[in-house]
């Protein structure tokens, strides 16, 4: 899940995900699907750097994707982790769309990665699919593609469970009418779509998120429209090459609820998390963090956060333990506080990540990569509050089993 998925009914709901300028509450609206960020960063010689995601593999490796401003289009941004140091990493550019998203990223070994996203040409170009492989030493384009007879698309996230095989999802259409997609990557040569279900009389429907427990068992969690237009989420389920549809519980008393991120530490143990939407007057909303778990059998609500918050990222290192990351607003205004709170296998517990100080206050994790229980990488930006629609410098934060610690980051 990184930062920008689309949201396909509400932009209020994106605004509250992007963390900046109207985080926690909203009344703004605008249709139809985008992958890239909704917020034009201000022109500057170079900056305004975010991580969408990152992958890390052991103790000694992690790769974090995102964006960043220069001039006034927006290159890939890529770096990796090593011997405690950020290093950047050039991005290519398709040659027929040069602005980059890179939203998603899953590395199955230090010189194997896949990240997902979206290009476009020009200020507001239709997106394209974006896929990029890394060798271990560099990145090359695997596709710069949509399907055939859509206007745009994009991809929100893979998943790589080996090197041989990767699953990436999204969705594709029209500003008013998409669908999910699903492709598979694999032995490094082939990039295939293949067919995906959705809901049964779904307007629009898109997968958000992707875990893949092994080759042959993954789980991909999605939000869709129903035909009287409310905004539902759902799971399918990827087993021996075929898809199952799944229900997941509708989160009782919130108007509607977004899946962002899904974890699969075992073939019969997924989590999920995203946010809810609750309406409280007229011209103001809350969102609300939520997880579900999915033990083999039916999906079921796990927490509701009562505070003003959501989730995009989470990772099990273990069966019975997990990391969701995103942000909260304690006080109900625009100033996004890191949130991270871990899962035993029966509760909830919110932990306590660094902060950057002023005047840049506002810190955003995008999405959380944990390799053990006591190795975890959080991935984001920071911003301040203070400039509307500004997202001014990578984040990134390390957990080491005890406390975290914020890390010095390869800024463009």
């Amino acid at each position: 899940m990184g930062r920008l998925r689309h949201v396909m009914i509400l932009s209020s709901a994106t605004v509250a995900l992007l963390g900046i300028a109207l985080p926690a509450s909203a009344a703004t609206s605008s249709p139809g699907p985008r992958t890239r960020p909704l917020a034009t960063a201000p022109p500057a010689a170079a900056g305004n750097g975010s991580f969408n995601g990152d992958s890390c593999i052991g103790a000694t490796f992690c790769m974090a994707v995102g964006d960043y401003n220069l001039n006034g289009h927006t290159p890939g941004l890529s770096e990796t982790l090593s011997a405690g140091q950020w290093t950047a990493r050039s991005v290519p550019s398709p040659a027929h769309g040069v602005n980059v998203f890179a939203n998603e990223v899953s590395c199955a070994s230090a010189a194997s990665c896949l990240f997902v996203g979206a290009h476009w040409a020009g200020r507001q170009g239709p997106d394209a699919n974006l896929a990029e492989a890394w060798n271990g030493s560099a990145w090359r384009i695997v596709t710069a593609n949509g399907p055939a007879g859509t206007a745009s698309s994009g991809l929100d996230d893979v998943a790589c469970p080996t090197a041989g095989f990767c699953l990436a999802v999204g969705w594709a259409g029209s500003a008013n009418h998409f669908q999910n997609t699903a492709y598979t990557w694999t032995s490094g040569t082939t990039w295939r779509q293949i067919t995906v279900p959705r809901p049964r009389r779904a307007r629009n429907s898109e997968i958000g998120a992707v875990s893949c427990f092994s080759q042959w068992n993954c789980m991909a969690v999605g939000n869709y429209a129903s035909a009287a237009g409310r905004n539902l989420g759902f799971a399918a389920r990827w087993h021996d090459g075929r898809w199952t549809l799944m229900t997941t519980p509708a989160i009782r008393a919130q108007r509607v609820s977004y899946f962002q991120g899904v974890s699969c530490p075992a073939a019969n143990r997924c989590v999920a998390v995203g946010d809810s939407e609750q309406y409280y007057t007229r011209s103001r909303y809350y969102y609300h963090a939520f997880a579900e778990i999915w033990n083999g059998g039916a999906w079921h609500l796990s927490t509701l956060r009562r505070q003003p918050s959501y989730f995009i990222g989470v990772s099990c290192p273990a069966r019975n333990h997990c990391f969701a990351s995103g942000s909260t607003y304690p006080k109900a205004i625009n100033v996004a506080y890191p949130l991270i709170e871990t899962w035993n296998g029966q509760t909830w517990t919110t932990q306590h990540p660094a902060r950057t100080p002023a005047p840049q206050p506002g810190d955003d994790f995008q999405h959380i990569s944990c390799a053990t229980q006591a190795r975890c990488e959080a991935v984001g930006y920071r911003y301040n509050p203070a400039i509307p629609n500004s997202y001014d410098h990578t984040l990134a934060e390390r957990w080491n089993g005890h406390h975290w610690t914020t890390q010095t980051t390869a800024n463009p």
